[in-house]
């Protein structure tokens, strides 16, 4: 029996892809790499914003009316079993923590295709799947140490489709980190909605402590965290990734408005001013610290004056890139009872205008880059270049470059050519 998964979303959905394999591997089923020829067919959903969720559902009725179609994922735990009787293509729904009862969902769907759905929350973290499991990179390995959110920013629906902040023992974490780098991995990500939020429950260390043991052991080239709360980086955070190499100089610090009344309403939690403090704070212990971001502009209340100050955000801080999004209500917030009052067309032009800045900026950093040597690690083949890889620096550029170096080398090149979203270069040989 084939089975094809298809994920939306962030790096959290693609780890639990990787897991929904590995359950349906177990279950005697073979992964396929064409959608076509698959007998059922997962769709890891993304309920964070709406245009996310009308591509799931814009996917699933494509599909062919005899394969076995399951919604995995935050858009089955938000909407829940009034997906099923609006959606009839949909064959059952499995929620965030029940994808490790994947193959037993499927084994009972072959046998009878009586729709359903598989919702729970796990109130604790459980290892759900086994040790070793199917990783769709051969350099970069996904490490979830916490899921969940207990922030309820006025915007995200998160808390409701992952529910409260679950952490996973540090002893755990650091087993399958040294597991990983045993097995060849170059790249660990550590996985959490509040990444740096983490705390072990066992003995109740917390996140600075664990990346700090992690760094010591863990013999890898990088080692990142993603997605880290800006209210929760502190000093000593800042001192344990500087004094660790192999803790990559590159942070993703979602701002999501450079407006601190906006941020108010938001429940960030921070204000612009303390936000950059961290930048700063950063920057002193690690002059190549680089950092990345995510805005929404058009949020509920958002003036003028408002989306001028992400913009001026944008210049003090030069990001590396930035994630950049309309708001869009979501079901279950705060925010979607007040009303969407920013008129779309006043958001797509915010959009236009913050996505332009974005792009000159990193026009005019990555030019500032030609003619240096950077260390990359090769992550993989490039998919339309003959004799050409894909490449990554330690600030997470992409470096196309022609080179017989198998994925997870490390190789050293000299940058010759520079656009907005990637660099060009060439290998220097010693």
């Amino acid at each position: 029996m084939t089975f094809f998964i298809h994920t939306f979303g962030c790096q959290m959905n693609v780890n639990d892809s990787e897991k929904m394999a590995s359950v349906l591997s177990r279950g005697g089923m073979r992964p396929v790499e064409r959608v076509a020829d698959a007998r059922v067919v997962v769709v890891n959903s993304c309920a964070v914003r709406a245009k996310a969720r009308e591509k799931a559902l814009s996917f699933i009725g494509r599909l062919h009316p005899d394969q076995i179609v399951i919604l995995a994922g935050c858009v089955s735990q938000a909407e829940k079993e009034q997906l099923l009787t609006r959606h009839r293509r949909i064959d059952f729904l499995v929620g965030t923590h029940q994808f490790h009862c994947l193959d037993h969902i499927v084994a009972g769907l072959l046998q009878s295709r009586h729709r359903g759905a598989s919702l729970g929350f796990s109130r604790r973290w459980t290892e759900l799947v086994p040790d070793a499991f199917a990783r769709s990179s051969s350099v970069t390995a996904y490490v979830s140490i916490m899921e969940g959110c207990d922030n309820f920013c006025s915007y995200c629906i998160v808390p409701f489709t992952r529910g409260r902040e679950k952490n996973r023992p540090g002893r755990d974490i650091l087993a399958e980190a040294r597991s990983l780098a045993d097995q060849g991995y170059r790249e660990i990500v550590l996985l959490g909605q509040n990444v740096n939020h983490w705390i072990c429950p066992e003995s109740q260390e917390t996140f600075p402590s664990l990346l700090d043991r992690l760094a010591s052991v863990a013999d890898v080239q990088w080692i990142r965290f993603i997605t880290s709360y800006p209210g929760y980086h502190d000093s000593r955070l800042v001192r344990v990734v500087a004094s660790h190499d192999r803790i990559a100089r590159h942070i993703h610090l979602p701002a999501q408005s450079g407006s601190t009344r906006i941020l108010r309403r938001m429940n960030r939690n921070y204000s612009r001013e303390e936000y950059l403090k961290i930048i700063s704070q950063y920057r002193r212990a690690i002059p190549r610290m680089r950092f990345s971001s995510d805005f929404i502009v058009g949020f509920p209340g958002e003036t003028e004056k408002d989306f001028m100050a992400t913009l001026s955000l944008l210049r003090k801080v030069e990001y590396e890139s930035v994630f950049s999004f309309a708001y869009s209500s979501r079901p279950l917030t705060r925010a979607q009872a007040w009303g969407d009052d920013v008129p779309r067309e006043v958001k797509r032009e915010r959009l236009r205008i913050l996505q332009q800045l974005q792009e000159e900026i990193q026009c005019r950093r990555n030019r500032a880059l030609i003619g240096s040597e950077q260390d990359v690690l090769v992550m993989a083949p490039h998919p339309s270049a003959v004799k050409e890889v894909i490449a990554r620096t330690e600030s997470y550029r992409v470096v196309n470059l022609e080179s017989r170096m198998p994925p997870g080398s490390s190789i050293r090149v000299r940058i010759t050519a520079a656009g907005p979203h990637s660099l060009r270069g060439v290998e220097v040989r010693n």
